[in-house]
């Protein structure tokens, strides 16, 4: 969130320098004078005159407040709440200081703090700022139709309050709610004149109801495609070219679709938080774990200990955008599964585990180690013996071998899609980064990754000899009840009728957490089968993944 947190009057200092020549204690004047030195980036002049104010009125919060806010500016967020929190315990309890260290707090993602903050002061005052920050942590911690409340409060409250609208239509579109989404985005129409991200946003409904020659209309106005890439910040200028990107691939601009897909993947490359991820890291283990699951290292795989019953765990696995998130909303439409959120509870305990020892290791395992971690694992979401547990994390396909010998008695489910249609998904969609999703910058990678990722993936299945059940994304488009009934039937479950209502089931979950969010709950469709086939680019890895072609028998 971006909440101006220093006013600048810049005017003449000739007028101010002159009223303080006859009143050199005039505090208006040597608070502008102090707000055009921070408009200079002149902070430690700034602070000499903020300094001087606290001892002419340690009462007023303006010399705290712009204070603080050079601290801040600093990067020292601790110091900046302090002279804050200072002035609300031994002055008052004044708004925009309340308001400012929950920003400070926010802007260093010190949500536990953040949380205090707020509970100690919601109640007592109506602030916009308080509203969207409370709104904001629920939907981070997944209470989603708690945080729009909040969101609502803090629009009515300050009816100029950009953020609160800009994560509601976010929230909105992603729950694919579009009549709530529409009725936002006409009072926001009513309020913002020049609005650049209203206009994305404008865009982004005319597409969601398939308008998209509407839609491409705008996004490609000459006056906002500029100002777009030239004055918006580098996440919205990458949400611009993701719609941009699906807009022309509806239009059947293909080669225009992957172009801009292709900048997206660039600019969020390049997010400052993304640079910290390196794709070597995920395929140097996968290297390391190709050499170990090795025929030469099976003597070592003697009996596996099974520890605590898990006779009711299945792994979901696959590369991204073969059909789990599909699969996911179909098995958590029958009463007897729990299928997990995509969250990394086995790589949790897989990291801890790999700390301090050697890959080898894994063989080695103990029984109370592994009960240990078994335990572990299970205590990480709310277990119940009593369902199937579906845990969908589709890249554990990596960690297999891992899988296995912690739960050799779990079930896999391998989704498969063509993969050349998974492999041009992959690069179109625009992922939340991590060592894994940096694979999918372009077509090259991509096609890397995927080799590596089944490399090792049947090395394990070689190694363990294990029985897995392969549900292929094409077949449940053309014969869904076979294909889903051979799924049910493996897990040991009947059929349900419910099972037909899945898109029914994806509406009633507050958030679906994958790029497939919109997808799910539409009726099934054919057009993502042989996808791969309008894109020109995809011929120049066709050859490196023929060998997966022609094993999954496409």
């Amino acid at each position: 969130m971006k909440e101006k947190l220093i006013h600048n009057f810049k005017k003449d200092k000739s007028f101010y320098i002159d009223i303080l020549k006859d009143q050199p204690n005039n505090y208006e004047a040597l608070l502008k004078l102090g707000l055009i030195d921070v408009n200079d980036s002149n902070f430690v002049n700034a602070k000499k005159k903020f300094k001087k104010l606290l001892k002419i009125n340690n009462k007023r919060y303006e010399a705290h407040l712009n204070l603080s806010n050079i601290f801040s500016l600093e990067g020292d967020v601790d110091t900046a709440n302090h002279i804050l929190e200072n002035f609300l315990i031994n002055v008052e309890e004044n708004i925009p200081i309340i308001n400012t260290i929950g920003i400070n707090l926010f802007n260093a993602k010190k949500y536990e703090d953040l949380e205090k903050h707020i509970n100690k002061f919601i109640n007592k005052f109506e602030s916009h700022i308080l509203y969207f920050l409370k709104g904001y942590l629920l939907t981070k911690n997944g209470r989603i139709i708690e945080s729009e409340d909040y969101f609502i409060k803090s629009i009515k409250t300050n009816t100029n309050f950009w953020s609160g609208y800009d994560l509601l239509f976010k929230q909105y579109e992603k729950q694919s709610r579009l009549k709530e989404f529409k009725a936002l985005l006409d009072k926001a129409k009513t309020i913002y004149k020049n609005n650049i991200k209203l206009f994305y946003y404008e865009s982004l409904y005319l597409f969601r109801i398939k308008e998209y020659k509407p839609s491409l209309n705008i996004l490609t106005n000459t006056n906002l495609a500029k100002k777009f890439t030239q004055n918006q910040n580098e996440k919205d200028i990458a949400d611009y070219y993701h719609l941009l990107s699906r807009v022309h691939e509806k239009l059947e601009m293909f080669n225009k679709s992957y172009n801009f897909a292709i900048k997206r993947n660039k600019t969020i490359l390049g997010f400052k938080e993304n640079k910290k991820f390196k794709k070597e890291l995920i395929l140097d283990t996968i290297s390391v774990y190709k050499k170990f699951f090795d025929k030469k290292n099976k003597f070592k795989l003697n009996d596996i200990s099974i520890g605590i019953d898990h006779s009711n765990l299945v792994f979901l696995i696959g590369f991204p955008r073969s059909g789990t998130t599909l699969l996911d909303t179909i098995l958590r439409s029958h009463s007897q599964t729990l299928v997990l959120e995509e969250k990394p509870f086995l790589l949790d305990v897989r990291h801890e585990f790999y700390k301090n020892k050697e890959i080898s290791e894994i063989l080695k395992v103990d029984e109370s180690e592994k009960i240990r971690m078994q335990k572990k694992y299970f205590s990480s979401f709310e277990h119940k013996p009593n369902k199937i547990i579906i845990d969908k994390y589709p890249l554990n396909l990596i960690e297999l071998g891992f899988i296995k010998t912690l739960f050799p008695k779990s079930k896999i489910i391998l989704a498969i899609r063509h993969p050349l249609d998974c492999i041009i998904s992959c690069v179109l969609t625009a992922f939340k980064m991590n060592d894994g999703m940096v694979n999918f910058e372009n077509i090259h990678t991509t096609s890397f990754f995927y080799n590596e990722c089944f490399e090792v993936l049947f090395k394990y299945f070689s190694f363990y000899e294990m029985q897995y059940h392969q549900v292929k994304y094409e077949n449940i488009i053309s014969d869904f009840k076979n294909e889903i009934t051979k799924l049910i039937k493996f897990l040991n479950l009947n059929f349900e009728d419910n099972i037909y209502n899945y898109q029914k089931t994806a509406k009633q979950r507050e958030k679906i957490s994958t790029p497939s969010y919109d997808q799910v709950v539409q009726p099934l469709y054919t057009s993502s089968i042989n996808r791969h086939k309008n894109f020109d680019e995809i011929k120049k890895i066709e050859t490196d993944i023929s060998r997966w072609i022609n094993k999954f028998s496409y």
